[in-house]
C-alpha cells in the first residue's frame, strides 16, 4: 500500500500515479517524488529494487523492524531510520509509544516507510494537499519538514511525562505506599526508553548537520542544526527527570524507614512502660500462702496505684526527653 505526491513544475502537484506512473516520474530529474509505504508486498520491493535500485540489505532493513536509529550512505540514496513518539492512555508504565519510520533520500525522491500510522506524516501531507512549498524546495527540505513534526511530536509526551514526575514526587513526600513505588519503577522504566529512543538520533541528526552526506544541501543543514538543537534539549529534560526519579527511589526508602523507625520507637515506649507493671503483677500473681499485701484490705487499690503512678511518671519523662 502506497501513497505519492510527485511535483513537476509543468504538471503541477500529482497524487493518483500508479505504480507504472511512479517508475515514469523517477525518470525526469526536474520531478521530486515522495513515495508513502506502508505494509510492503510483493510488488512495492520489486518497486524499491528495480525502480529505485535500492540495495537488498535497505529492503531488509525497510520491512523487518529495527530497534535502534542509524543512518547509511549509498551510492545514489541515503537511508534513515528514526522514531516519532505518541502517547496513549492505557496507564502509566509505557505511556509514550515509539512509531518507527525509515526513510531513503535520493536526489529528486524521498520514500518514507512504516508499519504503523505516523501523525507527523499525515501533518505534512496535509501541508503539502494545501499547497504548501515545502515539496517545491527539494527531496533533503522534505526530509527536514517530516523530521522536524516527527521531534514536534515528542514534546506533548516529554512535558506529560515531566507532570508524571512532579505528581509522584509529591506524592512520595506526601502520603507514599507501595503504589508510589510502583510509579517510581514505571517511571524509571519509561525514562530509560526515552533516552533510548531520543538520544542516538541526536546523534544521527548530528552527523547529517555536518555535512558528511552529499544529498544534503550545505546551505539546508543548519535547518537540520535545529532538531539536533531540539533533540538535546528534550534529552536535557529526560536526563533531569531521570535524576529526579533516581532521587526518588533514594527518598521512599528513607521516608518508609523513618515511618519504620517512628513505629518502632512508639511500640518500645509502650513496652518499656509496661514492663515493671509486668513486673509487679507478676510478683502479686505468685502462688506464696504467706504474703502480707494479699490480706490487706486495701492491698488491690494499692498496687493499683502504684502501677498508675509508675506508668505516670515514665510517660512524664519520656516526654522531657522528647522521646514520643
Amino acid at each position: 500500500m502506497f501513497e505519492v505526491f510527485a511535483y513537476h513544475p509543468d504538471k503541477g502537484l500529482q497524487t493518483d500515479l500508479t505504480l507504472q506512473g511512479v517508475a515514469e516520474a523517477i525518470k525526469d530529474s526536474r520531478t521530486l517524488l515522495w513515495l508513502d509505504l506502508t505494509d510492503l508486498d510483493d510488488a512495492d520491493v520489486d518497486l524499491l529494487t528495480a525502480v529505485f535500485n535500492l540495495h537488498p540489505l535497505t529492503v531488509e532493513d525497510l520491512i523487518m523492524p529495527n530497534a535502534r536509529t542509524k543512518v547509511e550512505k549509498f551510492a545514489d540514496y541515503m537511508f534513515l531510520v528514526m522514531f516519532a513518539l505518541e502517547s496513549h492512555e492505557t496507564g502509566l508504565h509505557g505511556k509514550a509509544r515509539t512509531l518507527e519510520l525509515d526513510c531513503c533520500l535520493g536526489k529528486n525522491y524521498l520514500i518514507t516507510c512504516h508499519t504503523q500510522p505516523v501523525p507527523p506524516l499525515s501533518v505534512c501531507k496535509d501541508r503539502i494537499k494545501k499547497q504548501s512549498p515545502i515539496i517545491l524546495q527539494g527531496a533533503d527540505m522534505l526530509l527536514y519538514s517530516i523530521l522536524d513534526s516527527c521531534v514536534d511530536s515528542y514534546f506533548p509526551v516529554i512535558n506529560d511525562f515531566d507532570n508524571l514526575v512532579d505528581e509522584m514526587s509529591d506524592e512520595l513526600f506526601r502520603d507514599p505506599t507501595q503504589e508510589t513505588l510502583k510509579k517510581i519503577y514505571h517511571l524509571k522504566n519509561d525514562v530509560m526508553s526515552l533516552r533510548r529512543t531520543i538520544g542516538p538520533q541526536a546523534d544521527v541528526i548530528s552527523l547529517i548537520q555536518r555535512g558528511d552526506f552529499e544529498l544534503i544541501a550545505p546551505s539546508n543543514s543548519i535547518y537540520f542544526r535545529n532538531i539536533y538543537d531540539n533533540l538535546i534539549r528534550l534529552n536535557d529534560i529526560v536526563g533531569t527527570s531521570r535524576e529526579i526519579i533516581t532521587g526518588a527511589m533514594e527518598a521512599y526508602v528513607s521516608v518508609v524507614s523513618n515511618r519504620l523507625n517512628e513505629i518502632m520507637k512508639t511500640l518500645t515506649v509502650i513496652t518499656t512502660i509496661m514492663m515493671p507493671l509486668t513486673l509487679i503483677a507478676s510478683i502479686y500473681g505468685m502462688n506464696f500462702k504467706h504474703m502480707p499485701e494479699l490480706e490487706h484490705p486495701l492491698g488491690y487499690f494499692s498496687v493499683l496505684g502504684l502501677m498508675g503512678s509508675i506508668a505516670g511518671l515514665m510517660i512524664v519523662y519520656f516526654k522531657r526527653k522528647k522521646w514520643f
